[in-house]
């Protein structure tokens, strides 16, 4: 059976430390979980694009000059997400409340502890420092999982850039 592939774009945005967050609010699946904004590229729309739009409308802020740092494909049995993974360090605004989340500057370490759905998880527990903060790696992931996203098997790269 060929699974339906959606692409989808997330975006970092790091300062002194510090990453925006958003957080679930009450009456979503997912409520109180954190995330890292992003969401489904549009019809017409680039991966850069949308992770544009999706910070712009689940935190407020604008971000530019992004740097695309790697590839995340999470297979579900009837389907498969493919994110494109943006670094940003230059934004205006600052994070906002919204009807379904909130959003925040967290410390990174603070953030490591927390509960974070399944894509954050993985890019921040395997690749925070070295594929997403370092300018000379990036990453690629594939990630196996249930409906229930439980792990069922995962590989991983990084990726070195040669200069």
């Amino acid at each position: 059976m060929d699974k339906p592939i959606r692409k989808a774009a997330k975006c970092y945005l790091v300062q002194d430390n510090k990453v925006v967050v958003t957080q679930y609010k009450k009456g979503n699946k997912k409520q109180g979980f954190y995330d890292i904004p992003g969401g489904k590229m549009e019809e017409n729309e680039t991966s850069e694009q949308a992770a544009i739009r999706e910070m712009k409308e689940e935190t407020g802020i604008l971000v530019r000059n992004l740097k695309q740092k790697g590839k995340m494909t999470i297979e579900y049995p009837d389907r498969i997400f493919i994110f494109t993974v943006f670094l940003a360090k230059e934004y205006k605004g600052e994070p906002q409340e919204f009807a379904e989340n909130t959003a925040e500057w967290m410390e990174i370490d603070s953030l490591l502890k927390q509960e974070k759905i399944l894509s954050n998880s993985m890019i921040l527990d395997r690749f925070f420092r070295k594929g997403l903060l370092d300018e000379n790696f990036g990453f690629t992931m594939h990630i196996l999982v249930d409906e229930q996203e439980n792990i069922l098997g995962m590989n991983f790269n990084l990726e070195g850039k040669n200069e």
